[in-house]
């Protein structure tokens, strides 16, 4: 995992000092992981709405009684 913040511009400054090491580094992974559990919840709701969208509507417009 620290070969993928290396390998950004800010990587290497922020692994460089202890501070980076003990701090930035998994307050940034913990961001990333944030924004990930965000995106899957905004994708399972949008999902969930568009599904029931499609379905044919249980009230008919006009009844034959």
């Amino acid at each position: 995992m620290s070969d993928l913040w290396n390998g950004y511009g800010f990587g290497g400054a922020f692994g460089a000092s202890r501070f980076g090491r003990r701090v930035i580094k998994p307050a940034l992974k913990l961001f990333v992981l944030g924004v990930v559990i965000a995106g899957l919840i905004y994708t399972y709701v949008v999902l969930n709405a568009v599904r029931e969208r499609s379905h044919d509507p249980h009230v008919h417009t006009h009844s034959t009684h």
